[in-house]
């Protein structure tokens, strides 16, 4: 009996010592792995202790609960984008600093697509966060807009990115059997509605299915594009009427 109890005392101080070396950033690699090996549903505290050998409570020196150590994944994961991105860009133009921050996003998004999936919408405000927020931000104004414009055109393509490549995360983690029968559907249902009811859709059924979520997704990176262009430009005639861009376009 006595064994048993110094056992047991021995494994508690164990914990212990574990628990006081645990980084709030070694909880959130391990929170990641997790949550994309078996999905936001799998993580607890306590199945979280279980792969990091600690005691669960140890967690809640560092996170709140379960919510925000979910939004620090997906923080964590902005944060791995800003760090591509960064070294990219040099002396790129604005619009290539946008078209980065679009790819490396997509990138992110593909390879953690059980976190994008799950915190996609949200606002974390953590470092991750506010890098890229400060960079994308900062770029947009840049282009010489009134602070509205700015923050609009901003919102617009940030959630752009994310919403798209949120909307991809969440189809990845349904499944390929998933994923298949929403691409079939174009074949499958649409093409075969009746044309005098449904006359275009059933014209453009074959190109409604070959078209890819990438070619989607630069599709409106560039569309977003232009319309600062064309802001920047329309701000800057309104500032100097005589003023024309060289080639007609903003600089």
């Amino acid at each position: 009996m006595t064994g048993q109890r110094t056992k047991r005392r021995g494994a508690a101080r164990a914990r212990s010592a574990g628990d006081a070396g645990l980084t709030r950033d070694a909880i959130v690699e391990g929170a990641l792995e997790l949550i994309e090996r078996e999905g936001a549903g799998a993580l607890t505290m306590r199945r979280l202790g279980a792969e990091l050998q600690v005691d669960a409570t140890a967690f809640y020196r560092h996170f709140r609960d379960k919510d925000d150590l979910v939004l620090a994944c997906m923080d964590r994961a902005e944060h791995l984008a800003y760090e591509v991105v960064v070294p990219r860009i040099g002396s790129s133009s604005w619009q290539d600093v946008l078209r980065a921050i679009a790819d490396e996003t997509w990138t992110v998004a593909s390879t953690y697509p059980a976190v994008y999936a799950e915190a996609f919408p949200r606002t974390t405000g953590g470092p991750g966060e506010r890098k890229m927020v400060e960079l994308l931000l900062s770029t947009v104004a840049g282009l010489g807009l009134d602070r509205g414009t700015t923050v609009l055109l901003y919102r617009a393509y940030a959630d752009c990115l994310l919403s798209l490549s949120g909307a991809r995360a969440t189809m990845q983690r349904l499944g390929p059997d998933a994923v298949a029968k929403d691409a079939s559907a174009w074949g499958r249902i649409y093409a075969v509605l009746p044309e005098a009811e449904y006359p275009a859709a059933r014209m453009h059924a074959a190109e409604l299915g070959a078209v890819t979520d990438r070619e989607i997704f630069d599709r409106v990176v560039e569309a977003l594009i232009a319309t600062m262009e064309a802001a920047a430009a329309a701000a800057g005639r309104a500032t100097d009427p005589d003023r024309r861009p060289p080639d007609g376009q903003p600089r």
